[in-house]
């Protein structure tokens, strides 16, 4: 039963998708909670606006992943697929979820290192 993994598939692509939205209209305030939080982007307030901005776009695939790897799942249960293929189909997911988030860091990182103090 793959329930509980593609819940949490299904949470990381509605934070995502609300964090990018969030981003990308100037609407996340430089916090301790939410966001890309880095020193790096944590270093002024243009630096957050900036590093948030550019993870934006990384987060909205960051979304897609995981409603993608929800569907799998659910399409991997329905049909009563092998359970190996439902193995594969979670960790291909959160292998693809850890490494879109990376690339959303480092793009955060790289804008909030182009803003001048």
């Amino acid at each position: 039963m793959f329930v509980p993994p593609m819940i949490g598939l299904v949470l990381v692509a509605v934070v995502a998708a609300v964090l990018a939205r969030l981003q990308r209209a100037g609407r996340l305030p430089r916090n301790g909670a939410v966001g890309v939080r880095t020193r790096r982007t944590q270093r002024s307030d243009a630096a957050w606006a900036a590093g948030q901005a550019a993870a934006a776009r990384h987060l909205v695939g960051l979304a897609a992943v995981g409603a993608a790897g929800a569907l799998g799942l659910l399409v991997v249960q329905l049909a009563g697929a092998v359970e190996a293929l439902g193995h594969a189909v979670v960790l291909g997911s959160y292998g693809v979820v850890i490494v879109v988030a990376l690339l959303a860091r480092r793009a955060a990182d790289r804008a909030a290192d182009a803003v001048a103090d």
